[in-house]
């Protein structure tokens, strides 16, 4: 209902604190599965949150400020799901990974910890709140996505070029058109994938998905840099290459210890 100017700092800030009720639900029940549970929630929760804050760089240099109505704006002609796809694409594995969605969902893990950080709480209210929150952390990400990346409450092209596409109560209906969209690939993604290893899960978020982010980062600033401040163009474009290489050579690295 506040249009926070650091609304992003905020969100990233609440989703960081979610973890906290995991882990103490997972503790508090005196049970090795709940307790190993609540850990690896703690683990990828920190892991993914990194490559997750990181992935909204490249957003803040192209829109120059960190509210969500000013970075919508900056949407206006170009989503930056297209403009920025690798911070997109970043983004959708980290929101699983926060979430803890399959195929992340290794806190639950009913293979290896019967039921994870829940075991205790199979059969109560308890268990139902959980559930709730566990769906609020998805709903919340979903409406991350829409915002920052998805154009936020802004008509889809062709409908943006209506003059009357943005004003009065069409905006709520393009928001709520794509939040319900983002969240069906949630679902559909769970129905299809199987889950990962514990061991895969962080090798995928420290070795891939962190390097991957600041290479990309660097990139953006650079080109940004270029763009805005009408700078030397081959320096511009040589840092780039010179940044995807070094990138590139670094998770080769990475890749094979």
């Amino acid at each position: 209902l506040v249009d926070l100017p650091v609304a992003v700092l905020f969100m990233l800030a609440m989703g960081a604190v979610s973890v906290y009720g995991v882990v103490l639900a997972g503790w508090s029940s005196r049970s090795p599965y709940a307790l190993l549970g609540g850990l690896r929630s703690a683990a990828q929760v920190v892991s993914y949150e990194i490559a997750m804050g990181l992935s909204f760089v490249a957003i803040f240099l192209f829109a120059g400020t960190l509210s969500t109505s000013e970075i919508v704006k900056a949407q206006e002609q170009t989503w930056f799901a297209v403009l920025l796809i690798p911070s997109f694409l970043v983004y959708v594995v980290c929101m699983f990974g926060e979430a803890a969605r399959i195929p992340f969902d290794l806190p639950e893990g009913e293979g290896e910890l019967v039921g994870g950080f829940q075991t205790e709480y199979s059969s109560s209210l308890k268990f139902a709140l959980i559930m709730m929150g566990e769906y609020l952390h998805t709903f919340t990400a979903s409406g991350i996505a829409v915002t920052l990346f998805l154009g936020g409450w802004r008509a889809p092209f062709p409908i943006s070029l209506w003059d009357g596409a943005n004003q009065g109560w069409w905006p709520v209906l393009w928001f709520f058109i794509k939040f319900v969209l983002t969240f069906c690939f949630i679902v559909w993604v769970r129905a299809s994938l199987p889950r990962v290893r514990y061991d895969q899960l962080m090798s995928l978020g420290w070795k891939v998905l962190i390097p991957v982010n600041l290479a990309w980062i660097l990139l953006v600033a650079a080109v940004r840099n270029v763009v805005v401040n009408d700078g030397n163009r081959t320096i511009g474009i040589g840092l780039g290459v010179v940044i995807v290489i070094g990138a590139l050579a670094i998770w080769m690295r990475f890749d094979t210890v």
